[in-house]
C-alpha cells in the first residue's frame, strides 16, 4: 500500500512533540503490521485461492476507511479525473503490489523471500524516477546504492529462476513477485505525482475499493470460486484475514500517517530496514521457513542498496531546489 503524508513542520512548537512513549508504541505497530504481512499472507493462502482473498481484505480495508471518511470529514465523493487516477492507481499498487504477492506465495514461495524481494521497491522507484521525463535524476550516491541493490536482488532471483522447475526454486511464483515490485514502484511514482486525492485518506479508500474490486474481477475470471468450500476457511487464515485488514491495513496505516506528520521521513524510513527482517524471522518461527546464507546475503544487500539511495535521495532534497514537493510516499 501507499501512504501519502505530509512532510512534518519544522516550526512545530515544543509542545506538539508527542510523548516517547506514543511514537514507541507507533513504530512498534508499524514494524508489526508490515513486518507480520507476509506471513499472514502465506497463512491466509493455504487453504483460500490468492486473488479472492487479496480482494476480501482491501476491498473490506476500503470500505472502513471510508466509512471514517465520511463520518470525521462529511465528504467521500472524486471527480471523474480522481476516480480514474484511482482506477490507474489501484491496479499497479493492489493488483500488481498485493495480488501479485499473494500468489507467488500461494505457488510456494516462502514468506521471508517474498519480503526480501519486495524490499527492492525504492530501487525500482529510482530507476523509474530517472527514465522519467523531467524525473529525479540519478546521483553517483544513488547509483552506487541501485547497484548494491540490485546486485542483492540478481543474487535472490537469478539461480531460482536458471534452476527451472527444480525442487524448491519457484522459478514463477519469484517472478511473479520480483514483477510486483516493479509494477508497484509504478504505481508510487503514479500516485506521487498524479494523486487521485488531496486527502490521503479519500485517496487510498477509493484506490482499496477499486482494488479490490479489480483482484475479484480477476479471481472469478480465473475460476477461483470453483476452489472455495466452507471446510476451507480454517481459524488461521480467519486470524490472517484479520491481522491484514485491522492491523496492516489500518493500524499500521494510520501509525505511518502519524509518524510522518512528527518525524523526519528519514527516521520513519526505517520500516524498509526492520519489516524484511521480522518477516524472516517469523516465517521461520511460525511456518519453519530456513533462513539460508543467500537470503540473508541478498537482504544485506538490499538494505544497504536500499539505504544509500535514500541517503542521497536525502541530500539533494537537502540542496536548494527550484521545484518543492509537500508529499511524500513511503510503501508499505
Amino acid at each position: 500500500m501507499i501512504v501519502p503524508a505530509t512532510k512534518p513542520n519544522s516550526n512545530a512548537s515544543h509542545a506538539d512533540v508527542p510523548a516517547p512513549w506514543r511514537i514507541v508504541t507507533a513504530f512498534g505497530i508499524v514494524y508489526v503490521g508490515y513486518g507480520l504481512n507476509f506471513l499472514a499472507v502465506k497463512i491466509g493462502v493455504e487453504t483460500l485461492p490468492a486473488f479472492l482473498f487479496a480482494a476480501s481484505h482491501i476491498f473490506c480495508a476500503g470500505l472502513l476507511l471510508m466509512a471514517w471518511q465520511h463520518f470525521t470529514q462529511g465528504r467521500i465523493l472524486l471527480p471523474v479525473a480522481g476516480l480514474q487516477r484511482a482506477v490507474v492507481g489501484a491496479f499497479f499498487l493492489f493488483v500488481g503490489g498485493v495480488g501479485l504477492v499473494t500468489e507467488g506465495e500461494k505457488m510456494g514461495v516462502p514468506s521471508g523471500v517474498a519480503a526480501v524481494i519486495k524490499a527492492s521497491v525504492p530501487l525500482w522507484v529510482a530507476v523509474l524516477e530517472a527514465l522519467r521525463p523531467r524525473g529525479e535524476r540519478v546521483s553517483l550516491v544513488m547509483a552506487v546504492g541501485l547497484l548494491l541493490g540490485g546486485l542483492g536482488v540478481a543474487v535472490l532471483v537469478l539461480p531460482r529462476i536458471v534452476s527451472g522447475g527444480s525442487t524448491g526454486s519457484m522459478p514463477e511464483g519469484i517472478l511473479l513477485l520480483t514483477l510486483s515490485a516493479f509494477l508497484f514502484a509504478i504505481g508510487s511514482i503514479f500516485v506521487r505525482h498524479k494523486p487521485p486525492s488531496a486527502s490521503p485518506l479519500e485517496g487510498a479508500a477509493w484506490m482499496m475499493i477499486f482494488g479490490g474490486l479489480l483482484l475479484a474481477t480477476l479471481g472469478l475470471a480465473l475460476g477461483e470460486a470453483a476452489q472455495i468450500h466452507a471446510s476451507d476457511f480454517t481459524p488461521r487464515n480467519l486470524g490472517a484475514f484479520a491481522f491484514l485488514l485491522l492491523v496492516h491495513s489500518l493500524a499500521a496505516f494510520t501509525a505511518m500517517n502519524w509518524l510522518l506528520r512528527h518525524l523526519p521521513a528519514s527516521v520513519v524510513t526505517t520500516k524498509f530496514y526492520v519489516s524484511p527482517a521480522v518477516a524472516l524471522i517469523a516465517g521461520s518461527i511460525v511456518l519453519g521457513e530456513k533462513i539460508t546464507l543467500p537470503v540473508l546475503g541478498s537482504l544485506c544487500l538490499i538494505l544497504v542498496g536500499v539505504g544509500v539511495v535514500l541517503w542521497g535521495a536525502a541530500r539533494r532534497k537537502c540542496e536548494p531546489s527550484p521545484k518543492a514537493s509537500g508529499v511524500e510516499e513511503i510503501e508499505s
